[in-house]
């Protein structure tokens, strides 16, 4: 065997363990947002609640109960640490969409457009009752991709408006 068919094989094996690698990751990646939906179903049970729409972002997963009005918030699937809570929705006074950015130099306009200086994006709650304003990251510069951002902006949108029209009926009228 020449020193080039010996280049070629080996080539040719790195790249199957490199194929390799990626599948196994992916199915790793499946298996734990299979566990990651699962404990999300059982927290639901534990408040007794049935989800209506479901969504899953960067590094939370939100539910709808639509019948409660209730919305429960899983954070931290990515980083592992895992929280919940729930929002009742009986006790927010307004559901919006939050955009922060960046600080944009003079003239920094010219040279990017205004999403590239984006910091977060967030569904922002403010309650009735003298409680700390509630946010459910939807964007976040420093894990999603600016490509990702249109997608996102609709999603938080979808759910401003689906959200703001389940607040009580005393709100929407003053609205």
């Amino acid at each position: 065997m020449s020193l080039t068919d010996m280049l070629i094989l080996l080539s040719a094996a790195g790249f199957l363990s490199y194929v390799l690698l990626i599948a196994i990751r992916n199915k790793q990646k499946q298996r734990k947002m299979k566990r990651l939906l699962d404990y999300f179903s059982r927290l639901g049970s534990k408040y007794n609640l049935s989800f209506s729409s479901q969504e899953v972002l960067m590094n939370c997963i939100i539910g709808l109960d639509g019948v409660q009005r209730k919305l429960l918030v899983l954070n931290g699937i990515n980083s592992g640490a895992l929280t919940e809570h729930v929002i009742d929705l009986n006790q927010v006074s307004n559901c919006s969409v939050k955009k922060q950015y960046g600080h944009i130099h003079v003239n920094g306009l010219k040279q990017r457009k205004l999403e590239q200086y984006l910091e977060n994006m967030t569904l922002h709650f403010k309650f009735m009752v003298e409680k700390q304003p509630a946010d459910i990251q939807f964007f976040k510069q420093a894990e999603n991709n600016i490509s990702e951002l249109s997608d996102l902006e609709n999603k938080a949108e979808k759910w401003k408006v689906i959200l703001s029209k389940m607040l009580p009926v005393s709100l929407k009228k003053s609205a």
